[in-house]
């Protein structure tokens, strides 16, 4: 098979799943050494009335803003602001005394909590959505992550009235920990999230479209959103339904007046904006060459953080086996174990409207994938991935 043909599986796989109708649009890029492998989308904005997809569409990126807001704290690792031993109560003193909730709904004391364990989803917090968890149950009954009407700082302090799932370090669990990791960055930078990011990250990196909010004259590039809720998709992930339109502007705003920010999801992005991001968790520096964290800071976050007794990472039910924790998101350790087509140190992340990107760092391979499918249970990201791996020399 020739290099070109290859290169054609990539377009052929995602066009495959929008002949199924699994998804009402996919948008790609490869890029390898340099140079874009591959790239395209395809699809409609709005598969059941047929319109066309805009230029350069705009995507909730829902969780892959956690791996952007983990950079951002690296930074500041990197300038000696934060410390990874720095326990939590000492920048907010309302989670000094956490409790833990047990099985029976008795409740003991809770070890204190690091920024490493905020970092690495070790922190004993939960997510609403997961299912047979006491304490998502409680974030459900507060409308913790629904309620986009409260600022970040409420956000946090919210959640230190809640119980935590787990004593800290004891296990991973995935959670709203970068939430709160987020706050830190404020008090310790002495500025709001969406400032620092701008300044720090998206300027640098010419990011022009990444933020908390889609500019009114921009609204038209923001895809619709399709799909059902998270804890539907936890319950019995098995059952496949056709495309429905999802509205998620109540928990996830677009408009800039609602002030919404938070450390694990709610940015905006482009398939090109997040390219930038992932390459430079490649490199450290920007498309022009400024670095913005040093060669062995890079080398430093990229390293996997949990023990073998905390592996594999599982999000609810689904396991990722061969794969640990850095400071960004996921790493491949062993591709022995793996589901998917990776390689040992590849990494990233995803997002809940099957958003996803991965970092090969010994490959100097970055790729994304974007589209709008909220709770989807879908090979297609993997597939495209193993696509891109099949297609470089």
């Amino acid at each position: 098979m020739g290099t070109k043909t290859r290169i054609d599986l990539i377009a052929q796989v995602a066009q495959s799943y929008i002949d199924k109708e699994e998804f009402s649009n996919i948008e790609w890029c490869i890029q390898h050494r340099d140079t874009i492998l591959d790239a395209g989308c395809i699809g409609f904005a709005d598969i059941q009335n047929q319109s066309p997809l805009p230029k350069q569409p705009i995507y909730r990126i829902y969780s892959m803003t956690k791996p952007v807001v983990a950079a951002l704290a690296v930074m500041l690792l990197e300038r000696c602001q934060l410390h990874l031993f720095d326990l939590l109560g000492s920048w907010l003193p309302a989670y000094r005394n956490m409790n833990v909730l047990q099985p029976d709904g008795s409740f003991e004391p809770a070890a204190p909590i690091t920024l490493d364990q905020l970092f690495t989803h070790r922190a004993g917090f939960s997510y609403d959505f997961m299912p047979d968890c006491p304490t998502a149950q409680r974030y459900r009954e507060a409308d913790l992550t629904s309620d986009a009407s409260r600022t970040l700082e409420a956000f946090v302090d919210t959640a230190a009235l809640m119980p935590l799932a787990f004593q800290p370090g004891t296990r991973w669990h995935y959670s709203i920990a970068i939430d709160i990791l987020a706050r830190v960055i404020e008090i310790a930078a002495g500025e709001s999230l969406a400032d620092l990011l701008e300044k720090e990250l998206f300027d640098p990196l010419g990011m022009d479209e990444t933020r908390f909010f889609v500019a009114p004259d921009q609204m038209h590039r923001l895809l619709p959103m399709f799909g059902k809720p998270l804890e539907d998709i936890m319950i019995d992930p098995l059952v496949s339904e056709p495309l429905q339109r999802l509205e998620c502007e109540a928990s996830c705003p677009s408009t800039p007046e609602s002030g919404f920010a938070r450390g694990g999801h709610g940015l905006f992005s482009t398939t090109h904006d997040y390219l930038r991001f992932a390459h430079f968790t490649l490199t450290g520096c920007t498309d022009s060459g400024e670095r913005l964290l040093s060669r062995k800071m890079v080398d430093f976050m990229w390293q996997n953080r949990l023990p073998a007794a905390l592996m594999p990472i599982a999000v609810g039910p689904f396991p990722r086996p061969g794969y640990g924790w850095n400071l960004l998101g996921r790493v491949m350790l062993d591709p022995g174990q793996a589901y998917f087509l990776s390689g040992t140190g590849e990494g990233g992340w995803s997002g809940a409207a099957s958003t996803y990107y991965w970092v090969d760092r010994s490959e100097d391979l970055v790729g994304i994938v974007m589209t709008q499918n909220l709770g989807a249970l879908s090979a297609m990201p993997y597939d495209i991935q193993a696509a891109a791996y099949q297609a470089i020399d």
